[in-house]
């Protein structure tokens, strides 16, 4: 019975040290297999409905911004490749709709923060899923 108690605290620890908490903005995704990972990368974008920057380099992956569907918000990715793993940010703009209801491009962009109720934080994870590895959340501070 203590065995049992143990294991399960051991769970329910392991689970809360991966999971999502407030404002973290990274989202870090450790692949087993390192074969072709650029190209899976590229391909984890593409199905996820982002158009990539092509002046982009090896290991660093930036995306056009895309506006949601049926929302005047823009969401652009930042994608970094470093050894096995692959690391993602993002930011967000609101465009302004004119009078027909159609947004305009949005004047400043802002980073992208997990909260409860984010429309922006599922657009990365969308990306993070597709490359089928161990997902971790952090917080990263920008200087």
């Amino acid at each position: 019975m203590k065995r049992i108690c143990i294991a399960i605290q051991l769970v329910i620890l392991s689970n809360c040290l991966c999971a999502q908490t407030y404002e973290d903005n990274q989202i870090t995704v450790t692949v087993s297999d390192t074969s072709k990972l650029y190209e899976r990368v590229r391909q984890a974008i593409i199905f996820s409905n982002f158009m990539i920057h092509e002046s982009s380099t090896r290991d660093t992956l930036i995306t056009y911004p895309e506006k949601m569907y049926s929302k005047s918000v823009f969401v652009m990715a930042k994608v970094i490749i470093v050894g096995n793993q692959v690391k993602i940010s993002g930011a967000f703009g609101l465009g302004l709709e004119n009078v027909w209801g159609k947004a305009s491009w949005p004047k400043a962009y802002q980073e992208i923060v997990y909260y409860k109720g984010s429309d922006t934080w599922p657009e990365l994870r969308h990306i993070a899923f597709k490359l089928d590895g161990k997902i971790s959340y952090s917080k990263i501070e920008y200087p």
